[in-house]
């Protein structure tokens, strides 16, 4: 009877060392889970373009900016990897503006095809556009422009023509209105130091020489540039009657032996 007693004792003792340890067991598996579900990461996609919808048959739109900075969060790495490579990427950042009417305007950006599991957040979440009525004016005469301090002092420039005289250029009426003219740049890189040929990109710029907002037909030309030497007075001409002055005067003086050779080498060297 007391050894009966004891085996269900030790049987008791050990299914509850059991539970205990299963018990624990499924703890440390449960918040380890819980973990897991609340390990999230964040990455910064820079440089997001903009899909701006729009009726782009009768409207010009301008002052916005075309990229956004997006803030991705999730748990899944590998997606977030996915969404952070232009080629990969599912998401996209729209503005609708279809039914917006002319004017200047504060529109929410809205990021769509966002895979599951994922949150965005877009840097700026609105943008500011002025619509107008789309105008396109034709024939607009091309002026080309070159700074003077991309011109070598050592030439003159005889010559610059484009390969297109003439453009068309399309904006809002309100911007069309205020151009000047359209001009044709020389880079900055671009150093004037001969003759010169080149594709420029086209400007449309208002009195002040303020660049406007515009879509121009075609946008860039080819300048052509022809240049000559400027001429100057060369220094060994002005210094070599001196030095064969001084030459003459050797002759009829007794100078030092020493002064004669270097007047000499000096002639020799001019």
């Amino acid at each position: 009877m007391k050894r009966n007693s004891l085996y269900i004792i030790s049987s008791l003792l050990f299914a509850c060392v059991l539970f205990i340890y299963a018990t624990s067991i499924n703890y440390q598996n449960n918040t380890n889970a819980r973990q897991t579900k609340t390990e999230t990461y964040t990455n910064t996609v820079v440089n997001v373009p903009i899909d701006i919808q729009y009726d782009s048959e009768q409207y010009f739109i301008s002052g916005f900016s075309s990229e956004v900075t997006v803030f991705l969060t999730g748990s899944n790495r590998v997606a977030l990897a996915s969404e952070m490579q232009e080629s990969t990427r599912k998401f996209k950042v729209t503005a609708d503006l279809t039914q917006a009417t002319e004017g200047t305007i504060e529109v929410p950006l809205t990021i769509e095809n966002l895979p599951s599991g994922l949150t965005a957040v877009a840097t700026p979440q609105k943008i500011t556009v002025k619509i107008g009525k789309k105008v396109t004016r034709d024939n607009v005469p091309v002026v080309p422009q070159i700074d003077s301090s991309q011109i070598d002092e050592k030439i003159i420039i005889e010559r610059v023509t484009v390969s297109d005289e003439k453009v068309s250029v399309t904006s809002d009426a309100d911007t069309l209105s205020k151009i000047d003219r359209i001009v044709a740049v020389l880079p900055t890189s671009e150093q004037i130091t001969g003759n010169y040929s080149g594709s420029v990109p086209l400007q449309a710029v208002d009195k002040n020489g303020a660049v406007l907002p515009t879509v121009i037909t075609p946008f860039e030309t080819t300048m052509k540039v022809t240049t000559k030497a400027v001429r100057t007075t060369s220094s060994t001409t002005t210094k070599l009657p001196e030095l064969k002055k001084d030459f003459n005067k050797i002759l009829k003086t007794n100078l030092k032996i020493k002064d004669t050779i270097l007047l000499l080498f000096t002639l020799v060297l001019y």
